[in-house]
């Protein structure tokens, strides 16, 4: 019992120091691109190219899970999960202060370079997820400790964001500059690798022969549509993450365009809608979860979800990009461990970390085609990004409502 508690611990550890991690860049990025005076760029380069090498920019993060996430995965079948959750945890560090030190040099391929290096190794999640289904007893365990997973990433959100905000502000101290964030998360990222090495226990039996294939990504993007019971919660899922993703990415740019956000300003606005995220995982999902089923309250985020991030789009007050904002972060918190939980469901125990793989992949596909989007229709306005997530995301809708809702008995 005490070794399942610190193994449990090690995980719920890991994924909030990984998304603290992920968080505390949150603030730095998009205003370190705009700015004119920064190192990457001459003060010539117009907007529109900031913005799109922006995008290319947080592809690279997620193309680096999209393929490290299936070689992590086997890594940790054929030599367990501890060893698999240690080694990302290194590359990680490596790769955050590879970054700090690509910023402090103003030198962008190094940035890029380090990124990707960042999200191969940070792409932990289907260890962390298959380590949390080895420790369930049963599917409601499961999609609850799945939602205590999701209320850790909004509290590490609100943690990450606050210190990426205030320490890569200059305007609160000149000793703050925007890649010392970088520099504390290498550091937590060390101490997680000792808690990870003294605390985890295995969780499931090691397989020497499984064999290392770098494309399998694509090769289980190829599966999911093969995969007749749940390749159409796929589809949504993937809609789902593309049009988080360009919520998340580009809620920056929109409140620097709109409303002159300093990094304090967008730290304070990540602390905002990591509160929302935390609520809705944490509390809401649980009440939801006793009065309702699964797909009913899927189906009523996917449909509230559309309209919040078209309305995002539209021109208007703080208070009300702000209200429509809070939303958008409340349904999506509510939706992401439903899918989850949905997909792992559907899915025989014995293949547990295999369809959690296809899940990440997935969900890194989407990650990584959506900055790029967003970058690219943003040229003189920071709407189109939040239109095309809700068209994303009424495909979404759609699909669901002609290939997957069941008809109610009577």
């Amino acid at each position: 019992m005490l070794k399942r508690k610190l193994t449990l611990a090690s995980v719920f550890f890991t994924f909030f120091i990984d998304n603290l991690c992920w968080a505390i860049v949150f603030p730095i990025f998009a205003p370190y691109f705009l700015d004119p005076e920064n190192k990457l760029f001459t003060p010539d380069v117009a907007i529109g190219e900031r913005t799109t090498l922006l995008g290319l920019f947080l592809m690279a993060f997620s193309l680096g899970q999209f393929f490290g996430a299936p070689l992590l995965g086997e890594y940790a079948d054929r030599r367990g999960r501890k060893k698999g959750l240690a080694v990302s945890i290194f590359y990680a560090f490596f790769g955050l202060a590879l970054s700090a030190v690509a910023m402090q040099m103003g030198t962008l391929w190094l940035l890029f370079v380090s990124r990707f290096i960042t999200g191969a190794f940070a792409s932990n999640i289907p260890i962390c997820l298959a380590s949390i289904a080895d420790l369930s007893p049963d599917e409601k365990t499961k999609t609850k400790l799945f939602g205590y997973l999701s209320l850790f990433a909004g509290l590490a959100f609100v943690a990450g964001a606050f210190a990426g905000g205030r320490l890569s502000d200059s305007t609160v101290h000149p000793f703050f500059t925007p890649f010392l964030p970088l520099w504390l998360a290498a550091g937590l990222t060390l101490c997680n690798l000792f808690f990870v090495w003294f605390g985890f226990r295995e969780t499931a039996e090691v397989d020497p022969s499984v064999q290392y294939n770098f494309w399998e990504g694509f090769q289980n993007i190829g599966q999911a549509l093969k995969t007749e019971r749940i390749k159409r919660i796929y589809a949504i899922y993937f809609l789902f993450v593309f049009a988080w993703t360009l919520l998340f990415q580009f809620t920056p740019v929109l409140v620097v365009e709109r409303f002159s956000f300093t990094n304090s300003g967008i730290g304070n606005l990540a602390i905002f809608m990591g509160i929302f995220w935390a609520l809705s995982s944490g509390y809401l999902n649980k009440c939801l979860q006793k009065r309702f089923s699964d797909f009913f309250v899927l189906e009523i985020c996917l449909i509230a979800f559309t309209v919040l991030c078209v309305l995002i789009a539209v021109p208007a007050p703080l208070w009300m990009m702000l209200t429509f904002l809070g939303g958008g972060v409340l349904i999506a918190g509510l939706a992401w461990p439903l899918c989850t939980g949905v997909i792992s469901n559907l899915a025989p125990r014995q293949i547990q970390g295999k369809i959690l793989g296809i899940s990440q992949s997935m969900q890194s596909l989407a990650m990584s085609i959506a900055p790029v989007i967003g970058g690219l229709a943003y040229r003189k306005s920071a709407s189109p990004p939040f239109l095309i997530a809700g068209g994303a995301l009424f495909i979404a809708c759609i699909i669901y409502f002609l290939a997957v809702k069941q008809p109610r008995k009577p």
